[in-house]
């Protein structure tokens, strides 16, 4: 009788682990296809994650593409390569900076390990992977001119070694996921 039973409740177990997670796997996968549908549209659509941000007027805002073309701009002008699109890069960036628009403020790197660890296995994906977060600053240039003059951010613009990477921005905050 307790063989029945116990047989029982481990199979009922596992058989609930199991749907888990079939359906997080499965919201897993409309996330990323989400998150995909929106970097064909435009970098600065970013899907949110969770409850929706409470939106408060900004002075500060410029756009994905804006960045990137600045910090594409001033790589140029330090003798560095400009940097080439990588797909899964975007999709790294797309959900930190919504992570980030969601907290309403800079985690210090914090949730990046945990996004980049989901999709490191991708073949896309660079052998080296880094992140670089700004906010508060008026125009893509100031932005740019801010990672210019930190140590740990400098090589975002005036370092050669990142070849690939993919920049979001919106409300005043960017992200920059490079690699190489």
């Amino acid at each position: 009788m307790a063989v029945v039973v116990s047989t029982t409740f481990v199979g009922g177990y596992v058989l609930g682990v199991w749907d888990t997670s079939q359906i997080m796997a499965t919201k897993e996968r409309r996330f990323v296809e989400d998150a995909e549908a929106n970097l064909s549209r435009s970098p600065t659509s970013i899907p949110t994650i969770g409850r929706p941000v409470q939106k408060t007027p900004q002075t500060v805002g410029y756009s994905g593409p804006e960045l990137w073309e600045a910090v594409n701009s001033s790589r140029t002008k330090h003798g560095v390569n400009t940097l080439s699109q990588r797909d899964i890069l975007c999709t790294i960036a797309a959900i930190r900076l919504s992570e980030i628009r969601q907290l309403g403020k800079l985690d210090g790197h914090d949730g990046f390990q945990g996004v980049f660890d989901k999709y490191k296995g991708d073949l896309e994906m660079p052998s080296n992977v880094s992140e670089f977060l700004i906010s508060g600053y008026p125009t893509p240039d100031q932005a740019v001119d801010a990672w210019l003059n930190t140590l740990g951010h400098r090589k975002l613009v005036a370092g050669g070694e990142y070849v690939w990477g993919c920049i979001y921005a919106a409300e005043g905050f960017g992200v920059a996921i490079t690699g190489f």
